[in-house]
């Protein structure tokens, strides 16, 4: 089941996130954020089999996160 209400503390740079089917694009292929514009607002890309866009999304648009697992995080010894 998909979570419907994600905040934009939850998504970072490089997640990917599978978006509404209301945008005009390959639907269940997951879309890697490269940016945050605002509270609530997000630039997505995907590249996938020869298919290369950007859109900017709103966060409602995000019905489900993968969270990218090679984030290298800052950590204090």
């Amino acid at each position: 089941m998909f979570k419907t209400n994600y905040k934009i503390d939850e998504i970072n740079i490089g997640d990917d996130v599978l978006i509404n089917d209301k945008h005009q694009s390959h639907h269940n292929l997951f879309w890697r954020v490269i940016n945050k514009i605002s509270k609530n607002r997000l630039i997505v890309e995907i590249k996938e089999m020869g298919y290369a866009e950007k859109y900017t999304i709103s966060i409602k648009d995000v019905i489900n996160l993968e969270k990218d697992c090679l984030t290298f995080h800052k950590f204090n010894f």
